[in-house]
């Protein structure tokens, strides 16, 4: 067994056939580990999308290979890879993909009825989820009746109904303002550091940067660490994860020296206590 949840080996997509073929994701190699965020950044068109896509076992590859928790997505048999993505999946969307005539609490129990079973113990788990989110008192309204970013946390709780160890976020923020994209952002970094999800980021946004352990950078198909160069590595005292000491964008400076933090909400607990 691996001890990675989801790991990627030389997984490329093409499209077309020779002058005209696109390369839109060649030969990338990806790991991601329990309790640990890492972005995949880059520019519009890079493959960020594809490759996300790829990761999920939604679109095959054209080359490649994708484990989620030990089992092999694609080579498994076309009418088994849902019930995988079910059970070790969860999707956070940019634009939320709620159903607009279900309440907050049925979006949420949707996973579940996606493997058949929901009942008391199902709808329970729907009620703290939506408690752990914020929105226990918003459980019965509809989605045209929730702000932007109580939708999206609708969503991450939809995506977290099953317990899947890895969450898949595309551009989680990208349809919020600064305060609710960042109140998503402390979900996902909590889901990993408290939780021991994998948590993968596809972005724009480089608030994201304040929760990341890694950052690759795509382009042209092609992946590469961000910061593998002259990184000085610090652990940050509150959540374990590692910070590039000196890019960090939350920090105190006390007798001992400066003291790094992953984001600034870590730095406030830090401070509390």
């Amino acid at each position: 067994m691996s001890r990675y949840l989801l790991e990627a080996k030389d997984l490329s997509k093409t499209y077309g056939r020779g002058r005209t073929a696109v390369h839109a994701v060649a030969g990338v190699d990806l790991r991601l580990g329990p309790g640990e965020i890492v972005l995949v950044m880059g520019p519009s068109g890079s493959g960020k999308t594809t490759l996300l896509s790829m990761l999920g076992g939604l679109l095959g590859p054209t080359r490649g290979s994708v484990e989620v928790v030990g089992v092999d997505v694609y080579g498994l048999p076309p009418r088994d890879r849902p019930a995988l993505r079910a059970h070790s999946l969860g999707f956070v969307f940019q634009a939320f993909n709620l159903l607009g005539a279900l309440t907050a609490e049925q979006n949420v129990l949707l996973p579940g009825r996606l493997l058949g079973r929901v009942g008391a113990d199902q709808r329970a788990r729907a009620a703290a989820l939506l408690e752990q989110v914020g929105l226990s008192e918003r459980r019965d309204f509809l989605p045209g009746d929730l702000s932007g970013g109580e939708q999206q946390r609708v969503a991450v709780a939809r995506a977290l109904m099953n317990d899947p160890p890895v969450i898949l976020a595309d551009e989680p923020t990208g349809n919020l303002d600064s305060a609710r994209g960042q109140e998503i952002l402390m979900i996902l970094h909590d889901l990993a550091r408290d939780g021991g999800k994998g948590v993968l980021i596809v972005t724009h946004d480089p608030r994201a940067e304040e929760v990341a352990d890694r950052i690759l950078w795509l382009e042209d198909g092609q992946l590469r660490d961000r910061r593998a160069d002259d990184v000085q590595w610090a652990q940050d005292p509150v959540c374990g994860m590692r910070v590039d000491a000196q890019r960090a964008v939350a920090f105190v400076e006390g007798p001992q020296g400066r003291v790094v933090f992953c984001s600034h909400r870590c730095r406030e607990r830090y401070l509390e206590g």
